[in-house]
């Protein structure tokens, strides 16, 4: 017997307006990773004005994480229920807001109540932007949509870095001297307020598209929502352990791998830091667009396990770039990230794409609220922490490679177990369904 989801019948929109609404989610998760990582460029330049300290500076990027996961699942949940669109106009004025009360904060409390706002808002994002891609995009092109929102966050880090350092140089140099309002502004203050506006030009764009038609009447199939998953639990946990493997050994690779370049290979932290950065911009990107693109054609061939086959050679992926940080030399360090982030996001894309393929549509939010907050909490709480204890108990200090050539190792092969388990479960629910 199946059971009633008070799920119906629905039309895509055009592809047209499909393409339009994606190009604009891309734009506002650049702007929204713009506005997420500039105070790490500005932190020299605000702590010097303010007075701060590196651990009071330290707070405020703890109280936009520890917001933004605990907002990330509220908002999941509300968006399965709500108007989506609506939604993300609501997050992107509350972030846009909290930017600009950054920008002219003048005390310790203010800053935290910024970032604060930022995590909020920017919480709404992710959940309510696949959600809609899923009803804007047929699932034969969802790979593609979501790796460009991928691509997005990979932009808007990269412009947070090199852009938000390059406005900086030219404040300093003058650049908004005579500008109303500007000009009497300390220059970190002159490049969040610049940037944080950039915010405002997303509302009218969003609010052009009209929430697509869902499949479910939210008002009355509420209630079923938790016994959707339920349905799914076996599934649907193992497709959440396997994207948060891999995000553990991620947020442990990109913590360590420019402590590894200064400490190991003798670099310059500004020498390490533009090598990472433009090799995490390019395989960062090409990992997404391919990963789109070949996650799409899995799904053509295989159907819903199609795309986890290729997680399974993500995680061989990941294993070589384990394998390169065996060699003491500094082109096998930089291969190694660059291996690293292109098989990494593939490998997102791939799991973010089956999870919503795997769910039902009026839960599809709420599952990927879930998806965040179980990769944030155990990407943070454990892969950082795990190469720091085994360099300082095990390995020893200058062991620093070892220490990720352990994690790395490992979580591949973690990925690769998951990835299996899923994949064979995904093909028997496929079987199931077709007899």
């Amino acid at each position: 017997m199946v059971a009633d989801t008070g799920e119906r019948e629905m039309q895509q929109p055009n592809a047209r307006l499909a393409q339009a609404f994606v190009i604009v989610l891309t734009v506002a998760t650049v702007i929204s990773f713009v506005h997420r990582y500039l105070p790490s460029v500005l932190v020299d330049s605000i702590r010097g004005d303010m007075a701060i300290t590196d651990v009071q500076f330290s707070t405020l990027q703890t109280a936009f994480a520890l917001t933004y996961a605990a907002a990330t699942l509220g908002s999941g949940w509300i968006a399965d229920r709500t108007n989506r669109r609506n939604l993300i106009v609501a997050g992107v004025s509350l972030w846009t807001g909290g930017t600009i009360l950054f920008g002219l904060a003048n005390e310790l409390s203010h800053f935290w109540t910024a970032r604060i706002m930022i995590g909020l808002g920017e919480a709404v994002l992710g959940p309510a932007g696949i959600s809609l891609i899923c009803d804007y995009v047929s699932p034969r092109q969802r790979g593609k949509a979501i790796a460009l929102t991928f691509f997005g966050a990979t932009l808007g880090t990269s412009l947070a870095f090199s852009g938000g350092g390059w406005l900086l140089d030219r404040a300093e140099a003058g650049l908004f001297a005579g500008l109303p309002v500007l000009a009497d502004l300390s220059p970190w203050r002159q490049v969040v307020l610049t940037l944080g506006g950039l915010g405002l030009i997303l509302i009218p764009s969003l609010l052009a598209f009209k929430e697509p038609q869902r499949s479910f009447d939210p008002k009355t199939a509420s209630k079923g929502r938790l016994s959707d998953l339920w349905r799914l639990r076996s599934l649907f946990w193992l497709t959440l352990f396997t994207g948060s493997s891999v995000a553990v050994a991620d947020f442990a690779y990109t913590t360590w791998q420019t402590s590894l370049l200064t400490r190991s290979h003798d670099l310059s932290a500004g020498e390490a830091g533009q090598l990472l950065g433009l090799s995490a911009f390019i395989a960062g990107t090409a990992g997404a667009w391919v990963g789109g693109f070949l996650s799409d054609r899995a799904h053509d061939k295989a159907g819903l396990a199609g795309r986890i086959g290729l997680v399974q050679l993500c995680a061989l992926g990941l294993l070589g770039s384990a394998a390169l940080l065996a060699f003491p030399l500094t082109w096998a360090a930089i291969a190694a990230f660059a291996l690293w982030q292109v098989a990494a996001n593939i490998a997102y894309v791939a799991v973010a794409v089956t999870l919503q393929d795997l769910v039902t549509d009026r839960t599809r939010a709420l599952a990927a609220s879930m998806s965040v907050c179980l990769s944030i909490g155990l990407g943070l709480g454990f892969g950082p922490t795990t190469v720091a204890l085994l360099n300082q108990s095990v390995v020893g200090e200058g062991g620093l490679s070892a220490s990720l050539l352990i994690v790395l190792g490992v979580m591949g092969l973690i990925t690769l177990s998951c990835a299996t388990l899923l994949r064979r479960g995904l093909k028997g629910r496929q079987a199931s369904h077709t007899s």
